[in-house]
């Protein structure tokens, strides 16, 4: 009886080392494979490997619809994009995941220059305990909601210090602000230096 308690226990434990080394194994393979799709804008074999019945299993609903979300952003779908917004932001109990979705959809928005959205994602970044965070927020809301030029100045000095990345994101700001101003020359500048970035 006592030899029969021990293999139990024994069989019991093999069975949970192998379901934890299974399960690491197949979310680090899934997680990969979805993150290659993404990348090469595989839109409909993502689609197929995301319904898969196992996903379920071994990843949350949260990481599931946020990466359905991402797909959605990238594939440009207005309209898939709002209800997943809709669908995830339900699904964020924790402040951390509530944050990363206002931020997403915020950033969304403003560049959408969505006024209605971009006003409500703000009210919650505001509630938020992340001055750096509402800093960057309010200064996209009042160039490209508010037509507000007071960021000039500073923005193109740090324009000239930046990496590739952020003078990407930098010339659109500027351009944007000078076509405010009604600056031919200088908005053409920026926009000159966009297209050559995003065309290379």
């Amino acid at each position: 009886m006592e030899n029969h308690s021990t293999w139990t226990l024994v069989i019991l434990v093999a069975l949970a080392i192998f379901y934890l080394v299974f399960s690491q194994l197949y979310r680090k393979n899934r997680q990969n494979r979805w993150m290659a799709e993404l990348q090469f804008l595989e839109f409909e074999q993502f689609d197929k490997d995301i319904r898969s019945p196992m996903v379920r299993l071994f990843f949350p609903l949260y990481q599931i619809e946020f990466l359905k979300l991402n797909r959605y952003l990238l594939s440009d779908d207005s309209e898939k994009i709002q209800k997943q917004f809709q669908i995830v932001s339900k699904l964020a109990r924790k402040k951390e995941q509530r944050q990363e979705v206002c931020t997403i959809a915020f950033e969304h928005y403003v560049y959408e220059e969505n006024k209605e959205e971009c006003d409500r994602y703000l009210k919650e970044i505001d509630s938020f305990d992340n001055s750096t965070l509402q800093a960057h927020a309010h200064q996209l809301y009042d160039i490209l909601i508010e037509h507000k030029t007071d960021n000039l100045p500073t923005m193109e000095q740090s324009f000239q210090k930046a990496s590739p990345g952020e003078k990407t994101i930098l010339a659109y700001l500027l351009a944007k602000q000078y076509r405010f101003l009604d600056q031919e020359k200088k908005a053409q500048y920026y926009e000159s230096y966009l297209k050559k970035e995003t065309s290379a």
